[in-house]
């Protein structure tokens, strides 16, 4: 597996989630950090703009905002911060890093699809919170479907 690839799983929070009444996750999977970091600043925010109904000038000013934010937090972690409150009430990112921090990483969502990879593919002695070795991660890229349908994130 590819120790290289990233993650973006958000969830929309907006008005269509109350007359569906359930979440919509979407998971994209990207070959590295640079498309990742694009992948937000294009696709995700053009989705953003999309459930925001923003203009073509109100999306250049968070195009900006977006990239500003990219510049000044770094790491994935305060940098989704930063964007989920940008975006509160259209969508919300659940998770924005690289495979091997949710092989081994105990952030909560990296812990609960763990604690679901161990529940799926483990022999019932493992400990939840248990990194998943290497040789693993494409069952755990494979367990990722299935978790984030059952919401328990």
């Amino acid at each position: 597996m590819d120790d290289q690839l990233w993650a973006l799983c958000f969830l929309d929070e907006g008005v269509a989630l109350s007359v569906i009444s359930r979440k919509e996750t979407r998971c994209q999977w990207l070959s590295g950090e640079e498309q990742a970091r694009h992948y937000v600043l294009h696709d995700y925010l053009q989705h953003v703009a999309e459930l925001g109904e923003l203009d073509d000038a109100q999306t250049a000013v968070a195009r900006e905002r977006f990239e500003l934010l990219m510049e000044q937090y770094p790491d994935p972690e305060t940098l989704v911060e930063y964007l989920n409150d940008l975006t509160a009430g259209l969508t919300r990112i659940v998770w924005f890093g690289p495979l091997y921090a949710l092989a081994e990483d105990y952030g909560d969502f990296a812990l609960a699809l763990r604690a679901h990879y161990w529940d799926e593919y483990g022999e019932g002695e493992e400990d939840p919170a248990t990194p998943v070795p290497e040789d693993d991660w494409s069952y755990l890229v494979e367990a990722m479907d299935d978790f984030l349908l059952q919401g328990d994130y």
